[in-house]
């Protein structure tokens, strides 16, 4: 197999264009190692500053302030099971969970241990979830009673106190070892503290519950793990959860925790968001510190949010986001800022001249070169928004986005394949799962020439939607092309390589990754069979705060989401 793989590689490299595109063509682009971001920042009109001075709790303070006021999503669900009107369904938010703690209602303490019985119950499922890989149950229990104890006293830390955060298996939390889903490299490298995306979160009262499954070193798009299980999609548990970040987007979806983190360097939080029907931000490059990650995508990769809701990606940001020295950016980020969501709801004509200017671009041929059950529903959210704001959809091009492709596929195989080095050859080639192992072996093919092509093209396709962003604040696309695969039988034991849903999964995500350019996704709809379907909003650099709110304006007027067949009520 050695003498053949240099024969197969090659001609994998042909019929894909890479020879083509990174060897027999001339750019006349320096490369890019990092994102870098030149133009000026457009000043922002009704946001909330997040002063660098501010602590982790001050940001989440700030952030409740710029909020509507609160009014309970809670629903009681009358009769038996299979009455329930399923289109009647929110997700507990947390101002949810910190009303009813504050009230005593129910006390973190139990919730927690309402959340450590679930997930007993859904081991126990014919198909399991396999949400985490690792979960100390008394870890767990001993900071739900810490936050019972502050709310007992009136003092607690945050609306975020108490409130249970997932985190996935490739950011340093204690007291877990951090595998990035693999059964060898918790054992090669240590964990002496929290990532600090972590840590801002404990400072908030966060209980961090433990380490989800993800597919293994996150090179893949649908969460099926060989070592720890496939993560199952809880509104259909013969489908993918999505990629690499699926441990997190079930765990929020299935209704067991308001709040997880992931990981998005090929979209591996947006994707698994989308299939599962919750909300994925991912910021800026640069916009949120990076120590404490798995280093498997240096320029690439960032920390991203999954939540039920966009108020509760606003909150979580506004936790999360600052950057730190050691991050060794290019393009330092400017003061985070938030939408003022509450005077917008005192004043809703300011909230609709705000939607009304809104443009978004839409390139229609690669808009559509997706399911027809997928491209309709984003098409008729946008129907709706346009109709309801009255704000413009403009056409737009965007040159280079095979090559962007190839060029991101490059750089994340260099990065991963240089991050693994020696340990990988030597602790983990044996034991990796046969997907992973087959696709770092075509990442270790590719040259130095290769390499810093991409980088060059990263600079190209920067200026192709830097111009787009000249006449258009956002580009809109479906955020997957289908929605969630099938689980194949096989796949389980061995791990999956499918390129054509692969494919299809990655078609719109890799602006966010290769440029660092912020991005979310919402679910606005379901298919024929009932899965989720997301759209995808990406924005200028530094445009969280617009982001956030156009996502607010969307996720109000779309359809109302449906119960997950698999779904805990943590509260009730």
């Amino acid at each position: 197999m050695s003498l053949l793989h240099p024969i197969i590689l090659f001609y994998l490299k042909k019929v894909n264009n890479v020879t083509k595109i990174f060897m027999n063509t001339q750019y006349s682009e320096e490369p890019m190692y990092k994102p870098q971001y030149f133009d000026e920042i457009e000043e922002e009109k009704f946001v909330q500053v997040l002063e660098t001075k501010f602590s982790a709790p001050e940001c989440v303070a700030a952030a409740v302030e710029c909020l509507p006021p609160y009014l309970s999503n809670t629903l009681t669900y009358c009769g038996k099971e299979d009455q329930i009107d399923v289109r009647k369904f929110q997700y507990a938010t947390i101002r949810d969970y910190a009303d009813a703690y504050t009230s005593g209602r129910v006390t973190p303490t139990e919730v927690a241990k309402r959340f450590l019985t679930s997930i007993e119950d859904s081991r126990k499922m014919s198909r399991g979830l396999n949400l985490f890989i690792s979960l100390d149950f008394h870890d767990v229990i001993s900071q739900a009673a810490a936050a019972t104890e502050r709310y007992r006293q009136g003092k607690p830390l945050s609306v975020l106190d108490g409130v249970l955060v997932a985190v996935k298996d490739e950011i340093d939390c204690l007291p877990y070892p951090t595998t990035g889903g693999s059964t060898w490299l918790g054992k090669a490298r240590q964990v002496t503290k929290d990532a600090a995306v972590v840590k801002r979160l404990r400072e908030c009262g966060a209980v961090m519950v433990g380490k989800t499954n993800m597919h293994e070193l996150g090179v893949g798009t649908t969460g099926i793990n060989p070592h720890y299980g496939a993560t199952r999609n809880p509104h259909d548990m013969t489908r993918v959860s999505g990629g690499s970040s699926g441990g997190s987007a079930t765990v929020v979806a299935a209704g067991l925790c308001p709040v997880a983190l992931g990981v998005d360097g090929g979209g591996s939080v947006r994707m698994p968001a989308s299939l599962s029907g919750v909300v994925g931000l991912k910021p800026t490059f640069g916009r949120i510190a990076k120590s404490g990650l798995l280093p498997l995508n240096w320029t690439i990769g960032m920390v991203g949010t999954l939540t039920g809701t966009v108020e509760d990606a606003y909150i979580v940001y506004a936790a999360v986001q600052g950057h730190l020295p050691s991050d060794k950016l290019v393009s330092i980020p400017p003061p985070a800022t938030l939408p003022l969501l509450n005077d917008v709801q005192m004043e809703p004509n300011i909230m609709a001249k705000l939607i009304e200017e809104i443009k978004l671009a839409k390139f229609s041929k690669w808009y559509n070169d997706s399911d027809d059950s997928v491209w309709r529903v984003c098409d008729s959210a946008l129907r709706l928004i346009q109709d309801t704001y009255g704000c413009k959809v403009v056409d737009a091009s965007i040159p280079d986005l095979d090559k962007m492709r190839l060029a991101h596929y490059i750089t994340m195989g260099g990065e991963l394949t240089a991050s693994l080095g020696v340990e990988y050859e030597n602790l983990g080639r044996k034991t990796t799962g046969g997907d992973v192992r087959s696709t770092i072996s075509i990442f270790q093919g590719f040259s130095n020439r290769e390499f810093v092509t991409a980088q060059r093209l990263r600079s190209r396709c920067m200026q192709h939607h830097m111009e787009v962003f000249k006449e258009a604040d956002f580009i809109v696309t479906p955020t997957t092309a289908c929605t969630a695969p099938p689980i194949r039988d096989d796949a389980e034991q061995y791990g999956e390589l499918d390129y054509q849903h692969g494919g299809k999964l990655m078609r719109f995500i890799i602006a966010g990754n290769l440029l660092g350019l912020p991005a979310i996704t919402l679910p606005v709809g379901y298919d024929a069979k009932g899965l989720p379907v997301g759209l995808q909003l990406v924005g200028k650099p530094w445009s969280e705060a617009a982001l956030l709110r156009v996502a607010v304006a969307f996720e109000k007027i779309c359809a109302p989401q449906h119960r997950p067949k698999v779904y805990y009520d943590l509260l009730n």
